[in-house]
């Protein structure tokens, strides 16, 4: 029986314990929130009887809780999460994993030493739409993806608390590289069978009616170790003709292209030669894709799996050790953005 211990007690911890609440080999036991109202808030509607803290020193110290659940802000949860392994506890978070690379390495590094597993939030991965798409390129009748594409195009106004004007997304450097895009990245490397990026380019701007006050575009292009490319466009402040949040995909391969419209709609197109006089094309015919996937979507799927892999005693494909390699993109295209150069993603050897 894994024994929960959730720190962090915001609005995204709710979809956690949407995620948790039937579950038959887990046990809310205790809920820690700097400001107690919400932790008791959080308790009462999921799992009345359970401990409140207002303070982690006392909860980490009573509560022996084998699994902790970390829904804190980024910038604590390298304090939470190594705290917790180190004191021979799992953990499952919100990502990003920190605000810092260093610190996210310092996490993967506590997790290899403790022997216990820290997995990281990637929901969208776990979309019926994406899903279908990395089950199709497994069958390889398409053949070897080499250029991927992605537009994600919003216009979202973020009113923070209360509907006011003060979210912090509408003040940060680097918004939707940061907040947003770690997501984009991540659906991009599955896509590409958890391929790790070696090089990254990235230019950033705002729009002249951006209501953002650091630039909330940013195009980027990225190199995998196996040659693939990605070509991601990113905004969250341009006003017509947007995508979902999700995004819309394009993945070029060497017999085929399939495509992702970032809702429920998965096209392939099979090569074949279109003949003229003294030029030929090759275009595909187009064919719709059913949607695959059986499984809970977004924070349910990706709980059921962390859950899953916990109780089989193994790894899972949001583990620290993998992860990891999604925020290296995001923080190379900060460095790019800011140098105007191509830059090497993670770590030099």
């Amino acid at each position: 029986m894994w024994e929960i211990m959730v720190v962090g007690c915001n609005g995204i911890t709710r979809k956690w314990m949407e995620a948790l609440k039937d579950r038959k080999d887990a046990r809310l036991t205790a809920f820690v929130d700097l400001v107690e109202e919400r932790a008791r808030a959080l308790r009462d509607a999921y799992a009345p009887g359970a401990a409140v803290y207002g303070d982690m020193d006392q909860a980490f110290a009573q509560c022996k809780a084998n699994l902790v659940l970390d829904g804190t802000p980024p910038f604590v949860h390298h304090s939470v999460v190594t705290r917790a392994l180190r004191e021979g506890r799992y953990v499952i978070g919100e990502k990003p994993m920190a605000e810092s690379l260093e610190e996210a390495y310092d996490m993967v590094a506590c997790a290899q030493e403790s022997g216990k597993t820290y997995f990281v939030m990637q929901n969208r991965r776990f979309l019926k739409g994406i899903q279908t798409v990395r089950a199709e390129l497994a069958k390889t009748y398409l053949g070897r993806p080499y250029l991927v594409t992605c537009d994600m195009f919003l216009g979202a106004h973020f009113m923070g608390p209360g509907g006011g004007q003060s979210d912090f997304r509408n003040r940060m450097e680097h918004p939707v590289l940061v907040d947003m895009l770690i997501h984009t990245f991540d659906e991009a490397r599955y896509i590409l069978g958890d391929k790790r990026a070696v090089s990254a380019y990235c230019q950033e701007l705002n729009p002249p009616n951006s209501w953002y006050e650091h630039p909330a575009i940013a195009l980027c292009i990225f190199e995998f170790e196996d040659g693939s490319v990605l070509s991601l466009r990113g905004s969250w402040a341009t006003k017509c003709e947007n995508t979902t949040s999700h995004g819309a995909w394009r993945v070029y391969c060497t017999d085929g292209t399939i495509c992702w419209d970032g809702d429920q709609k998965v096209t392939v197109s099979r090569a074949q030669p279109v003949p003229s006089t003294g030029y030929f094309e090759e275009e595909g015919v187009r064919e719709d894709v059913p949607l695959s996937y059986l499984g809970r979507e977004e924070h349910l799927g990706c709980v059921d799996a962390m859950m899953d892999a916990l109780n089989r005693g193994s790894s899972m494909m949001t583990d620290c050790r993998n992860n990891i390699h999604s925020l290296e993109m995001v923080h190379a295209c900060i460095q790019s953005a800011q140098t105007g150069r191509k830059c090497p993603v993670g770590k030099r050897e």
